[in-house]
């Protein structure tokens, strides 16, 4: 009888995984996070992005430049500098915090019998405690006689950086592109 229920019990973890790892649909890169792009005047933007508390600063911050490269270039612009304002400089990564896994109700020895043993267990995990925010003040230039040198060049982070998050080289969304469902 205990075989039984440990056999049916394992049966229903392996059942219920399947649809925990399931996933998810693709995203557009609209469907990223929360975007805003506020004129300033004709040529200067400010550009600001709000992702998940799981996306990574880094990659927050390349969403935020692909943006400000993606309205350079709908905008009429070939060239953008990011403006080194006091906003720009406070921006921090979002606060994280260590935390540890809960102690299994059935006591110590259930974790430590060498047939249920789980190496995961009491491994600390870095989570962050808020969304990821980064916002940058661009001035967009028409060529490069009057552009700074170290402004981008907002055609070329769309070729490089485009494709990987759903965009095209002229800034547009490119559609989600899934998988076909392999039949026999």
């Amino acid at each position: 009888m205990k075989n039984l229920c440990m056999i049916l019990g394992l049966s229903g973890m392996i059942l219920l995984s399947g649809c925990v790892t399931t996933p998810s649909k693709p995203r557009t890169f609209d469907q990223l996070g929360q975007f805003a792009t506020i004129p300033l005047n004709q040529s200067t933007y400010r550009i600001s992005f709000q992702g998940s508390s799981n996306m990574s600063y880094g990659t927050a911050e390349e969403i935020t430049l692909l943006k400000a490269a993606q309205t350079t270039v709908k905008q009429g612009f070939h060239f953008f500098k990011v403006q080194d304002d006091p906003s720009n400089r406070t921006q921090q990564p979002p606060r994280q915090a260590v935390v540890y896994s809960n102690p299994y109700p059935y006591g110590y020895g259930y974790r430590r019998h060498p047939m249920f043993f789980d190496p995961f267990y009491d491994v600390p995990q870095v989570v962050s405690l808020e969304p990821v925010q980064v916002a940058y003040t661009i001035t967009c230039f028409k060529d490069q006689k009057t552009a700074p040198q170290d402004a981008f060049d907002a055609r070329l982070i769309l070729q490089a950086l485009g494709s990987k998050y759903g965009l095209s080289a002229t800034g547009d969304v490119l559609p989600v592109q899934t998988q076909p469902s392999q039949s026999q």
